[in-house]
């Protein structure tokens, strides 16, 4: 695998109740963790935009360049969703979801059901296969692919977790999107 390989690392800025908007955040990293671009685009909460928005990014000078896609799940901005096969399909690269937890699809189903009533949203869930990948720490991972082998896929992202079991493309996204609700990504220790 190319050392040079480009991932876009996508995951969504923090939310509060009553915010009707949040936003989408694309970290394009080398494999070798270089940073190459930043990008953002605002969704709205429990909205449908969700999936546009990242194809747009994908589409964008720094994005096209991409090789992989790789997503904090598949939910963004509360139940915002995306449907990996369909991006793939659309764009024609790679997509791998990564989650830490093994997802509750029927708890997801139930509130789709209840808050949201998009009946066309439950056919992604049913699309879905969730697998389980195990790191080099023992940690486990758990992953949707599209457009990609189970081989492939478990050794990018054996390649890019560096420390705990979030890959770092993810992991960058995920600061930048803290940063850009509160104006911090970190924890603040008090008194320092």
């Amino acid at each position: 695998m190319k050392k040079n390989l480009r991932i876009l690392g996508i995951d969504d800025s923090p939310f509060l109740r009553g915010d009707r908007t949040c936003f989408l955040v694309g970290v394009v990293m080398r494999l070798d963790f270089y940073i190459e671009a930043l990008m953002t685009r605002e969704i709205h909460v429990d909205g449908s935009d969700a999936e546009s928005a990242l194809s747009e990014m994908a589409k964008t000078g720094a994005g096209h360049s991409c090789n992989i896609i790789m997503t904090n799940g598949i939910t963004f901005g509360g139940f915002n969703l995306i449907d990996p096969l369909a991006l793939y399909e659309r764009l024609r690269i790679p997509v791998i979801t990564v989650t830490a937890k093994s997802p509750d699809l029927e708890s997801i189903r139930a509130a789709i059901i209840k808050y949201i009533g998009n009946e066309s949203v439950l056919k992604v869930l049913d699309s879905l296969a969730i697998e389980e990948v195990v790191l080099r720490s023992g940690g486990k991972l758990y992953i949707n692919r599209a457009g990609i082998t189970a081989v492939d896929a478990r050794s990018i992202l054996r390649k890019t977790v560096r420390q705990g079991r979030i890959p770092e493309p993810i992991r960058m996204a995920h600061l930048v999107g803290r940063m850009i609700k509160f104006g911090y990504s970190g924890k603040i220790i008090p008194g320092t």
